[in-house]
């Protein structure tokens, strides 16, 4: 079983995480307020148009639901601020 985690945070020191399983693609979201955990599962789980870059200036549309792959959903994550507030720090390892 593969689990992959990532930080989160919502504002002044709520940081949490949020953490995919790739082999039964279940979402866990732990961000400590049960309204952006919420925002989140509703953003992560709900198909949606996101742009995926192919290069510096081009990119490809795809619709998709964020938990149907592990790729759909770092990209979804990518952009998950904009919907919700909720910033991924991608360089903050999760215990």
């Amino acid at each position: 079983m593969a689990i992959f985690k990532v930080a989160a945070h919502t504002g002044d020191n709520n940081n949490g995480y949020i953490e995919y399983d790739t082999e039964t693609k279940e979402l866990g979201i732990h961000l400590n307020d049960d309204a952006m955990d919420e925002k989140a599962r509703q953003y992560l789980t709900t198909e949606k148009a996101l742009h995926q870059y192919t290069d510096l200036s081009n990119y490809k549309t795809l619709s998709v639901v964020p938990t149907s792959s592990l790729e759909a959903l770092k990209l979804a994550l990518c952009y998950i601020w904009r919907a919700t507030g909720i910033h991924i720090d991608w360089s903050r390892p999760v215990d």
